[in-house]
């Protein structure tokens, strides 16, 4: 039997890594002031039929249960965070601050870097409209990652109203637009092409958008953008929102980022700001404001603000940068001198885990230099090596294994022996 294609087993390190990078984002969330909710695994079809987008929707891994409903299996958590607050939190005090932590399925064509099934993080904050709110969670995204030690990271800032603007002017409005958002978001500038041929876009609206998509830079990239769009006011608007944005990002002390113009985002859901984290070529996050979903989803209209991060390319990213995770180790592992000895090591074991220590029994029956050799490649910190005449005595043998020292002790002092050196 074989993992299914698409699918991976985590041990050792990579496994080490996805468990250090989720401990670090739930500090990072919760020192923003974020509760952690979480939600199904599967749910209804149609909550990501609505507005997730057409390349999400055809990834769906889709089933009917044994009532005849169509289900699916959750191939992004801002829906359903979304579809739990329509439910249960509509009534709660605004701004509402959720995160959360969850597998995620979309049967894509296997890949570097892209699994069938990954490790999804994220927050969404609903109920403010405010540049602050839109600065607030891009700031958490980029601090977060800056807590992680990820090297080279690059963050970059756009407004897909502005885009949606453009188009609108061009007769290009409603669903109509998704494909055309669609292409741009795969920097396929053939691909473009051809969606804005299919739309009927006159040339001088075609010029004007390609020069919004094709800015990227500091701020004078979004001088630029206002200058292109003088003549549309609600695009006007939208950048003087990004002007906003970015005041409040160098309050919260960041400063470095890219203003990106062509990020159109793969969810259709996505309504102004929006942003993206890459390392390289990877993208290792991403989000921004989706102001129409919760009415979308049969809410009362509500704006909201998320982020989404990609756990397992971020902890793959930390390791081939070299930042290897912890070693878990044992706080000591326990070599009985003989089979009549292992009743009491079994019995010491327990009165150690007991008292909140990570502690191992050898129970292979091991020569003594054989089962140190067996500690040593368990990372124990020290060996507790338990003979007949020792015990007769009240005592035990205690061995660092770190510089190979080793001395009696009483078998009454092992826990606090073990407590200060730990």
């Amino acid at each position: 039997m074989q993992r299914p294609r698409g699918t991976r087993d985590l041990v050792g390190e990579e496994l080490a890594g996805m468990r250090r990078v989720t401990q670090i984002m739930s500090d990072m969330f919760k020192r923003y002031g974020y509760v952690e909710v979480e939600t199904p695994i599967f749910e209804h079809l149609e909550l990501f039929e609505k507005k997730s987008g057409v390349n999400v929707v055809n990834q769906l891994y889709a089933f009917k249960d044994k009532s005849g409903r169509w289900l699916a299996l959750r191939p992004e958590l801002t829906a359903p965070v979304v579809r739990l607050y329509i439910e249960q939190l509509k009534s709660a005090p605004k701004p509402l601050k959720l995160c959360y932590f969850g597998n995620c399925f979309r049967y894509e064509e296997p890949q570097a870097r892209r699994w069938r099934q990954f490790l999804q993080s994220g927050l969404e904050l609903v109920g403010s409209a405010k540049p602050e709110a839109d600065a607030e969670v891009i700031a958490l995204a980029y601090h977060t990652v800056h807590e992680l030690k990820l090297k080279n990271f690059e963050l970059r800032i756009g407004h897909i109203r502005v885009l949606r603007e453009v188009l609108a002017h061009a007769g290009v409005k409603g669903d109509v637009q998704d494909p055309v958002m669609r292409a741009i978001d795969s920097k396929d500038q053939e691909r473009v092409d051809d969606e804005l041929n299919k739309v009927g876009m006159k040339e001088t609206d075609k010029k004007m958008l390609k020069t919004l998509v094709a800015l990227r830079g500091g701020t004078e990239a979004i001088a630029k953008a206002e200058k292109a769009v003088t003549h549309l006011p609600k695009a006007k608007a939208a950048i003087q929102n990004l002007q906003e944005i970015v005041a409040y990002l160098k309050v919260l002390g960041i400063k470095d980022f890219v203003v990106d113009f062509g990020i159109a985002r793969g969810l259709e859901y996505y309504t102004d700001l929006v942003f993206e984290l890459y390392v390289g070529d990877v993208q290792i996050g991403g989000g921004g404001r989706y102001d129409e979903l919760i009415s979308l989803l049969g809410g009362a209209p509500c704006p909201a603000v998320g982020v989404g991060f990609g756990i397992d390319r971020i902890a793959d990213a930390l390791l081939k940068q070299g930042a290897k995770p912890e070693k878990e180790v044992l706080d000591c592992m326990l070599l009985p001198a003989g089979e009549k000895t292992l009743p009491q090591c079994l019995k010491i074991a327990q009165e150690l885990r007991t008292a909140g220590l990570r502690v191992d029994v050898d129970l292979m029956g091991r020569s003594l230099a054989k089962a140190i050799s067996y500690a040593d490649s368990r990372g124990a910190k020290h060996a507790v090596i338990v003979g007949p005449k020792e015990l007769a005595a009240g005592s035990i043998t205690f061995r660092d294994m770190r510089t190979g020292e080793q001395k009696q002790v009483r078998r009454s002092e092992l826990i606090s022996l073990l407590r200060r050196a730990s």
